[in-house]
């Protein structure tokens, strides 16, 4: 179940970081959907407007970038994320996330601040349940849990540097729900 305690607690622990929150709209045209999503993946279509369901605020983000109505800074937003995706304990068709970005500084300190941020509240919230890392990727970098007695590790959040035609930034997953609460759950078993 989702916890909107852990994302109300993580708008607040990132406000205190200096990232601003703002309300971003839920659909997008499929050219902004393009630019996050792998290209073997669907969009979630709606027919009534031709625009898809967001599968992360970062794809908010870029289509109020490019529509110029949000400044370069360190933002952050709450958005339902609509995946074309496996589903199993950890991974949904649809949750909510807390999804941050930074455009203003966009280099290695950033980014090491952005993954810091957000391990530092995936730890305040896991601490008792299992021990965090940071894993390099393909594309960035991810935070994972593995919970105590348990080998498989859970990823908690992904962050890395990207851009397009119209702009280069920093994303990063501040909370993502149910993943995190579902992880919570150990604790109390």
């Amino acid at each position: 179940m989702i916890s909107f305690k852990n994302l109300a607690d993580s708008i607040e622990y990132y406000q205190s970081k200096g990232y601003i929150r703002i309300e971003a709209p839920w659909l997008v045209p499929p050219c902004i959907d393009d630019i996050t999503k792998p290209a073997d993946k669907e969009h979630y279509m709606l027919k009534h407007n031709d625009k898809c369901l967001v599968a992360s605020g970062e794809q908010s983000f870029l289509y109020l970038y490019l529509k110029e109505n949000l400044p370069k800074g360190k933002f952050q937003t709450i958005t339902p994320c609509f995946r074309d995706e496996r589903y199993d304990l950890y991974h949904e068709k649809y949750f909510m996330k807390n999804e941050l970005i930074i455009t203003d500084v966009i280099n290695n300190e950033s980014l090491e601040k952005i993954i810091d941020d957000a391990y530092n509240f995936f730890n305040s919230k896991l601490s008792n349940i299992g021990s965090l890392s940071i894993d390099k990727t393909d594309i960035g970098y991810d935070i994972n849990c593995t919970v105590f007695g348990y080998t498989k590790p859970v990823e908690l959040g992904s962050y890395g540097i990207r851009e397009c035609e119209f702009l280069k930034w920093i994303y990063g997953t501040g909370c993502a729900e149910p993943r995190l609460s579902k992880l919570q759950e150990y604790e109390y078993r």
